[in-house]
């Protein structure tokens, strides 16, 4: 096609088109960085004059970093990998070689690498040398100056090298390469899921995860009326928090295992805590029946008869009270099935299991999940929890919640509690219970005394 008529086929598809948005396709409104499209034509001049190479960088994570983190401390990962490629232009490649996203909000980055200027064709060994240097210096970097922590951030690398074909479109051969280095960084990616997977297997099979214990006292006196249960993964490891956890978990389909594993585990430490404060203080609170607050994913009230089943083994090999085990839901996953998760709720209730609904308030989910399961504890979301002191619309939320409580015979917690002023708040407003690190931090061992922090 000549010069001419390509130009006259630009302005007809150009008449009419918002250049704004023409624009933002190609450069990308998170990290600036050109798209493909912009900086195709430039590659294709370069990799004419001579053999060159592609290094593909993804950014990748173990969890959903999206999904936990919001998009916006994404976008700042990003924009932080931008940074950290940009600033290797005359160090590791050179200043002229070209950086680009493969389309916006990518987190999928492409290296051109243009050919030496000696005229002779890359050679692999370096290639492959820079590629690494490149993933050390990201890997270095990752966790900088951001939410998200560094260790819990992959960055696959892969190559692949453009060699001039005459019977090949320059186009396709560019974005054949590109889909060569896309797959060659794939397979790193393939190593690392196989890894992690492996890694979830073991420490299910090995009973590698630990329980912790948040007491949720009295207002009124910060007497114990129970302990939360929290699970951790194996200790400095990268699965610790319980978010990575079980994230890393649900990806691999072990979800259920790992579910019930934590759930035996808090009853065994549960019990453990409970003898032992007995023998060192014996007719002490121990003995007046504290409760065990136990989180449980909706997704395992799915199962029908075979949750009421497990719980029931449960209580019988551990010799614990069913009515001193509160059932707190979780939402990590939605409540698909209402009546389906009534039914089974309802059988765990004439077991003698109590029912709580975490972060009460957060959303038209826990509303709806109070309004159908009539829940005996309402945890009030640390979200609102947070400045409630300073923030009117929350302490109103609040007032409404605990209305509603007191019409249904429900019992507030607040939890996330962390300082003095939020304290007075929650307990000048009427709530009962709190829970949060203003009283004690989550412990292996129960607190025997709640003392202000």
């Amino acid at each position: 096609m000549s010069k001419d008529k390509k130009n006259e086929n630009y302005e007809k598809i150009l008449n009419g088109v918002d250049l704004s948005k023409a624009y933002d396709m190609l450069i990308d409104y998170v990290t600036g960085l050109p798209t493909l499209n912009y900086v195709l034509e430039e590659i294709k001049t370069l990799s004419a004059k001579n053999s060159a190479a592609i290094i593909s960088v993804n950014v990748t994570s173990i969890v959903n970093i999206e999904t936990i983190y919001g998009w916006k401390n994404y976008d700042s990962l990003l924009i932080r990998t931008a940074e950290t490629l940009n600033s290797m232009k005359g160090q590791i490649f050179r200043k002229d070689d070209s950086i680009s996203v493969l389309f916006p909000a990518s987190p999928n980055f492409i290296i051109f690498l243009s050919a030496p200027r000696n005229n002779q064709s890359i050679n692999i060994e370096n290639i492959e040398k820079i590629s690494r240097r490149v993933g050390e210096a990201l890997k270095a970097t990752a966790g900088a100056g951001g939410v998200i922590p560094g260790e819990y951030i992959n960055y696959n690398i892969g190559l692949s090298l453009i060699s001039e074909n005459e019977m090949q479109r320059v186009e396709r051969s560019l974005f054949g390469a590109i889909r060569e280095a896309e797959i060659s960084g794939l397979n790193s990616e393939l190593k690392e899921r196989q890894k992690i997977r492996e890694d979830i297997k073991n420490i299910i099979v090995q009973e590698e995860v630990r329980t912790v214990f948040q007491p949720i006292v009295s207002v009124k006196d910060t007497e114990i009326l129970a302990y939360e249960a929290l699970t951790r993964g194996p200790k400095t490891s990268k699965y610790e928090l319980p978010v990575v956890l079980f994230s890393a978990a649900d990806a691999h389909g072990y979800s259920e295992e790992l579910e019930w594993l934590c759930i035996a585990k808090a009853i065994v430490n549960f019990n453990l805590n409970a003898g032992f404060m007995k023998k060192t203080r014996p007719g002490g609170r121990s003995d007046k029946g504290i409760l065990l607050f136990l989180n449980v994913d909706p997704k395992t009230f799915m199962e029908a008869g075979i949750i009421v089943a497990r719980f029931s083994e449960l209580v019988n090999k551990y010799n614990i009270d069913p009515r001193n085990i509160v059932l707190e839901i979780t939402e990590r996953t939605a409540i698909a099935d209402f009546d389906s998760f009534r039914a089974v709720v309802d059988d765990l209730k004439k077991m003698g299991f109590n029912i709580a609904i975490d972060d009460a308030g957060a959303g038209y989910s826990s509303l709806q999940a109070i309004a159908e399961l009539r829940p005996k504890y309402l945890k009030f979301d640390m979200v609102l929890v947070r400045d409630i002191d300073k923030d009117f619309i929350k302490q109103e939320l609040l007032k409404t919640l605990l209305d509603f409580a007191n019409k249904t015979n429900s019992i507030v917690i607040a939890e996330g509690v962390e300082t003095q002023a939020e304290f007075e708040t929650v307990k000048a407003l009427g709530v009962h219970y709190v829970q949060g690190y203003y009283f004690a931090k989550p412990s292996p061992q129960f607190i025997e005394m709640i003392q202000i922090l």
